[in-house]
């Protein structure tokens, strides 16, 4: 894997993760964690597991 690969992902995988925690915690902390939330935090949620798949070598299989 290329240095710059390896650097995308892993910053892939930390800024989908940072925004995952950070609107979910802002969700709770205004009282309005709800199904409309899920729904906006789950293409982060994906392009975390797609971040770590990668970094990871599995192919899926």
């Amino acid at each position: 894997m290329s240095k710059t690969r390896f650097f995308f992902l892993i910053a892939l995988v930390i800024l989908s993760g940072g925004l995952t925690i950070l609107v979910g915690s802002l969700a709770v902390t205004s009282g309005k964690l709800d199904g409309q939330v899920a729904m906006a935090v789950l293409p982060l949620v994906m392009l975390a597991s797609i971040g770590i798949r990668a970094l990871s070598g599995r192919n899926g299989s």
